[in-house]
């Protein structure tokens, strides 16, 4: 940790160079407060009141956010995936189930859900959703065959037109980020969590028993593509890289079946990252504390949103086992802190994770994020104890 005095003799740091510095575990002005705000649409919401004191842009968040609660926000991008040649799509309802056909070179494949007051998507069925689940008639994969028609689907950007359309949107955020001297990080890669969207939590957990080779297989095409992304998005110039391992946890699978999955993979994409000068950081939010092993052999550069608050957690076993090179974004649950004003329960959910991390290698954040039905008053608990604890 920082001598006391030494932190007071640094020089002020521009959010970017706090906001990297504290990833990687260096030096900083002043713990940051990068708090993610999650814009929910009005499928989302569902008719409870938007909370947010702004409207629903990235522009008037980082105005609000930065320019008058002075915290150090991230501008995120992310873009979708870009099918081959002979690619094309079909949807269509029958009753109250709709149904989607994707024609690949390699064949067909279907997906159909049931349609209820609560399905968010229309008249279209997308590729990775988690409210899929909970409607599902069938899901994308189910055999070998479904696999081999994603190899035409799941690609990057290639033709000049979509290449141009990621450098514009990335060119519109970039500016919107040195406006305010913030730093860019791009959300990309799902491994295990977008399989739990593809199969179906169920249908995956036993697949990975019954049918390894599938689930290896659909995983091997889904760690291509994100290293293709990934290089695009160095190309562009992105600041860091967000691998989403939301359900690549214990809540589903064994420390052995992550190991088998995953560790060749991620170490694979952690060396990429790593080789292009950038820093790589892994979401997880819970079911921790039993993959700590598995973890330590990763060289991710920090946890973002941790949920150091749900039962089962051993925060101090995380401290311990990870806190000697990886950074902790993290903060209030959005589960049992920031859902219902309690702003008093937020304050000392901040100055827990203050006591528990120190101020090396610590990002303040509500985990996952602070929705736009969230009581306000909460987020500025959270912001005004940062502000006494930084």
């Amino acid at each position: 940790m920082t001598p006391f005095r030494e932190q007071h003799q640094m020089k002020n740091m521009t959010s970017k160079e706090r906001v990297l510095a504290a990833i990687r575990r260096e030096p900083v002005d002043h713990v940051p407060c990068a708090p993610f705000m999650n814009l929910q649409g009005w499928n989302q919401r569902l008719g409870k009141r938007w909370q947010y004191p702004f409207g629903p842009s990235v522009h008037e968040t980082m105005a609000y956010m930065v320019g008058i609660l002075e915290v150090d926000q991230v501008v995120g991008m992310t873009w979708t995936c870009f099918p081959g040649p002979g690619v094309t799509t079909e949807v269509w309802q029958d009753g109250d189930i709709l149904h989607k056909n994707i024609q690949t070179p390699s064949g067909k494949l279907h997906a159909a859900v049931r349609l209820t007051d609560h399905w968010p998507h229309g008249f279209d069925i997308p590729l990775f959703d988690d409210y899929m689940p909970a409607h599902a008639v069938e899901q994308w994969v189910k055999r070998r065959e479904d696999v081999e028609c994603l190899r035409h689907i799941l690609m990057p950007p290639r033709a000049k037109r979509d290449l141009d359309g990621v450098r514009f949107h990335f060119q519109e955020m970039k500016r919107l980020a040195d406006k305010f001297s913030l730093a860019t990080i791009f959300n990309f890669g799902l491994g295990l969590t977008g399989a739990v969207q593809m199969f179906g939590p169920t249908e995956l957990c036993l697949k990975a028993v019954e049918e390894p080779d599938l689930v290896d297989a659909y995983l091997e095409i889904d760690h291509q593509w994100n290293l293709r992304n990934f290089e695009i998005a160095f190309n562009l110039g992105v600041d860091v890289i967000r691998r989403n391992g939301f359900y690549e946890s214990c809540d589903l699978f064994s420390p052995p079946m992550l190991d088998k999955f995953l560790s060749r993979r991620l170490r694979e994409e952690i060396l990429f990252v790593h080789n292009a000068g950038k820093p790589i950081v892994y979401t997880l939010l819970s079911g921790i504390t039993p993959m700590l092993d598995h973890l330590s052999k990763l060289d991710f550069d920090g946890l973002v949103c941790p949920d150091v608050f749900l039962k089962n957690e051993d925060v101090a076993a995380m401290r311990n086992k990870l806190g000697q090179r990886m950074s902790f974004w993290t903060g209030p649950s959005d589960t049992l802190h920031m859902p219902v004003d309690m702003p008093d329960d937020v304050r000392k959910a901040v100055q827990y994770v203050f006591n528990a991390f120190g101020r090396t290698g610590l990002l303040i954040t509500p985990c996952s994020s602070s929705k736009a039905v969230f009581p306000w008053t909460n987020v500025l608990a959270m912001i005004e104890e940062w502000k006494k604890l930084r």
